[in-house]
């Protein structure tokens, strides 16, 4: 009975460790992936931004930089979770031609008083355009839109935007 109780628990062991090494390899494949997505069929010029003191965030200022879109809310756990990576990959791309924006449909004041708890060094947005205009029914969910204001990638999800691999992906858009 204690051989097969060992036995047991031992297989058990070896499944449970071996299905750790698959969702970690599950994880760094979805990352590839993720990074690689094809964008959604969205204009870019409809998206509207404004900052949160109510000026309007004009596209064609921002026409030289790669923007880095993040559309989030403050009720959402993994949009809260990713941004110290966000912050991180901002610090690390800000020298590059980056702007980082951390967009909520929520009111101004809501962004604000999130703001206020925690001071990341991206900009905070408020976006006046419906997730659902933007064919976006998710989030976290990232647009990256290039120099020239063409969106090149949508991701989908929590990410680790400081690790060296996705840096890399986003340094070759921008």
């Amino acid at each position: 009975m204690r051989f097969s109780s060992l036995v047991l628990l031992t297989t058990g062991f070896l499944l449970a460790c071996s299905g750790q090494s698959q969702q970690s390899e599950n994880n760094e494949r979805a990352t590839e992936v993720a990074i690689e997505a094809p964008p959604e069929t969205i204009n870019v010029a409809t998206i509207e931004l404004v900052d949160l003191e109510g000026t309007r965030i004009r596209w064609e200022d921002l026409r030289g930089k790669t923007v880095f879109l993040n559309l989030w809310a403050t009720w959402c756990k993994p949009c809260i979770m990713e941004m110290p990576s966000m912050d991180k990959a901002f610090q690390a791309l800000g020298d590059e031609n980056f702007v980082f924006l951390a967009a909520s449909y929520e009111e101004p004041e809501k962004i604000r008083a999130f703001r206020e708890k925690h001071p990341f060094s991206f900009s905070f947005v408020h976006m006046k355009s419906s997730l659902e205009s933007l064919n976006v029914y998710s989030i976290p969910t990232t647009l990256i839109i290039n120099q020239e204001g063409e969106l090149v990638k949508t991701i989908v999800g929590s990410q680790p935007w400081d690790q060296p691999e996705m840096l890399n992906a986003l340094k070759q858009i921008g």
